[in-house]
C-alpha cells in the first residue's frame, strides 16, 4: 500500500496515496467563521471552495507550522468533487511516498468519540505511523458552510 507520510510532534501518520489527488504548497486560506477550531480556513480548487484542515492542531492541539515541507494534501474524488466531499489537509514534513505491506496494519481496537479519522497502525523500523482516515473529517456542516461561503463569493 503506498502512503503519503507526515508528522505532527514528532509521531508519524499517513494517508493512503489512493485518497491524494493533489499535493501543493499551502494557498492563502480564507477564515471559515462557525467552523470548527481545527479548520483553518477555505480556499478554492478549480472553482470549489473547500475547508483546509489543520491536522497539527486536530491531533497535537498547535497549528502547523510554516515549514518548506508544510503541504496542503487535497484528498477526496478528484473528477467530481460534488459526489464526495473534497478537502485539504494541512501536514508538515511532506517530502515522499511510503510503500507498507497491507499485512503490516492493525487497527487499534479503541474507539475514540470525536476521533474517528483514527485509522490502523504499522510499525516501521523504528516508529509507529498511523493512518489519518479523512472522511470524517468531511462532514455535512463543513460542506454546508463553505457552500454558504462560495454563495456569497
Amino acid at each position: 500500500m503506498l502512503l503519503v507520510p507526515f508528522q505532527i510532534g514528532g509521531e508519524h501518520y499517513a494517508l493512503p496515496a489512493a485518497d491524494v489527488f493533489t499535493v501543493t504548497q499551502v494557498p492563502r486560506l480564507r477564515p471559515l467563521p462557525q467552523a470548527p477550531a481545527w479548520v483553518a480556513g477555505v480556499f478554492r480548487y478549480r472553482g470549489a471552495v473547500l475547508p483546509a484542515v489543520d491536522l497539527s492542531l486536530l491531533i497535537a492541539g498547535q497549528p502547523s507550522r510554516s515549514l518548506l515541507s508544510t503541504r496542503l494534501l487535497l484528498v477526496g474524488n478528484a473528477k467530481d468533487l460534488g459526489a464526495v466531499p473534497g478537502l485539504g489537509l494541512l501536514a508538515e514534513r511532506v517530502t515522499g511516498t511510503e510503500t507498507v505491506d497491507r499485512d503490516a496494519l492493525r487497527e487499534t481496537g479503541v474507539s475514540i468519540p470525536g476521533a474517528e479519522w483514527l485509522g490502523a497502525v504499522a510499525g516501521l523500523d523504528r516508529v509507529l505511523l498511523q493512518i489519518i482516515r479523512w472522511q470524517p473529517l468531511a462532514t455535512e456542516e463543513l460542506t454546508r458552510l463553505c457552500a454558504e461561503v462560495d454563495r456569497c463569493g
